[in-house]
């Protein structure tokens, strides 16, 4: 009897598990068609026919399993439905004002000028820095293809340097899935 009770526990594990699988899409009950590529989730609102966008979660301690509310999170948000892209950072405790952003790949840094981002206080959302310059941002995207970290930087007013490094593994087929989506959309 405990045999038929493990057995049926584990085949319900599987099955919740099937649907978080590496490449494979699941809908999930938000409504959204996810799929996951290593360490990049993708999101499409409207079970695949909405705004598509690219999600790394990071703990800063890398003993903490990264869940629904990680340290960090870094959104790339491809250009599409006429609308420009976009890079959303968020850091746990960052400051409302900064003197700059700079972005890295691989070695390749790229400042941000204040006109290509929005601080929480443009943007109302605390710990978010939303970066929208589309010069850096078709660059950036470009080189995290073939790269294996992106780091995004900040400075406070107070001259401290944050930085948090993200994974780019699964970044080009992620990338590759959003830009399928918006061809089956027609757009």
């Amino acid at each position: 009897m405990k045999l038929k009770y493990m057995l049926i526990i584990l085949m319900l594990g599987t099955t919740v598990n099937l649907s978080a699988k590496d490449g494979v899409p699941f809908i999930h009950s938000f409504g959204e068609l996810r799929v996951y590529y290593k360490d990049w989730l993708v999101v499409c609102a409207d079970k695949g026919d909405g705004e598509c966008r690219m999600v790394n979660y990071v703990n800063k301690d890398s003993s903490q399993k990264t869940g629904f509310f990680p340290d960090s999170r870094l959104t790339l948000i491809p250009a599409q439905l006429g609308k420009a892209a976009s890079i959303d950072f968020f850091d746990k405790g960052a400051p409302s004002e900064v003197n700059g952003i700079s972005i890295d790949v691989d070695g390749k840094a790229f400042s941000v000028q204040a006109s290509g981002y929005d601080t929480p206080e443009k943007n109302r959302v605390m710990e978010t820095y939303i970066v929208h310059d589309e010069v850096t941002l078709k660059e950036v995207v470009k080189l995290s293809k073939p790269a294996r970290w992106l780091t995004f930087s900040y400075e406070g007013i107070s001259g401290q340097v944050s930085k948090v490094r993200f994974s780019l593994r699964g970044f080009t087929k992620a990338l590759a899935f959003i830009k399928k989506q918006e061809s089956k959309r027609g757009c």
